[in-house]
């Protein structure tokens, strides 16, 4: 064989050893490329997530807390000032009688004062608001004004007249065992009376400066008669006054019920 031959051969064969190793590299290259693809798990999101929701969750009930303090701190306080500047004013220029007037004007200001004080619970403040703000007894004037319309009217017999007086009573003692609803008495003066928008306040209605008719007088005391007979109020004879059945109220809203 010639030199030319074997040189020739010679880098045949070191061609052939160079693409071979190079090969064989590439192989192994791509062989370790693939391990991770091939060997390698997906890392769950779980764990991670619950422990968001659980710190969202935290956050969330020391919010609500914070806003129930908020809301509850004050709470005594805040009703002080609606019944200084709403509720007095409204029963002092109601048509209650001046003795049950001032009485109940001198009871609300203690209760403010209490509250102010934050010397009640807010289930008292609650059960207060409750009673105060659904009170048929703060809308009596009007009842008392019913019944002075029937007493000096020459269309009534004495008859009437005594038995209408009874059966106020008889619905003073109702709204004293807080059985008579507020939707029932305003049912019972539609014929005789009217409501202000803005107050709420029931007034007796006067028609060319006269009280009702004797017809509106009789239907009102009907539907008294069916309300009282309803809740079986007791026939005997009412001994509170209207502050005095205020007053009642009161200290039913202040009893902690038992547990």
């Amino acid at each position: 064989m010639t030199l030319s031959s074997r040189l020739s051969t010679v880098s045949t064969d070191s061609s052939a050893s160079s693409n071979t190793g190079a090969t064989s590299n590439t192989g192994a290259t791509s062989n370790t490329g693939a391990t991770p693809a091939n060997t390698g798990k997906d890392v769950s999101l779980g764990p991670a997530c619950l422990v968001v929701f659980v710190f969202f969750l935290v956050l969330l009930c020391v919010a609500v807390a914070v806003m129930s303090f908020m809301l509850t701190g004050n709470q005594g306080k805040r009703a002080a000032y609606a019944l200084r500047e709403m509720l007095i004013p409204w029963v002092d220029a109601s048509a209650l009688a001046r003795s049950d007037r001032d009485v109940i004007i001198d009871d609300l200001q203690q209760l403010a004062g209490r509250m102010e004080r934050e010397e009640l619970t807010s289930r008292q403040l609650t059960r207060l608001g409750i009673r105060l703000s659904d009170s048929v007894v703060l809308q009596w004037g009007v009842v008392e004004d019913t019944v002075r319309a029937a007493k000096s009217s020459p269309g009534l017999t004495e008859t009437e007249k005594i038995d209408f007086q009874h059966t106020c009573d008889r619905w003073l003692r109702s709204a004293s065992e807080g059985k008579l609803t507020m939707t029932e008495m305003e049912f019972a003066f539609q014929g005789v009376a009217t409501k202000e928008p803005k107050s709420g306040r029931l007034t007796l209605r006067r028609d060319a400066n006269k009280g009702p008719s004797d017809e509106a007088l009789r239907e009102f005391h009907r539907r008294v008669s069916a309300i009282v007979e309803k809740h079986s109020v007791s026939d005997e004879p009412m001994d509170k006054s209207v502050s005095q059945v205020f007053k009642g109220i009161i200290e039913d809203g202040l009893k902690e019920p038992a547990r």
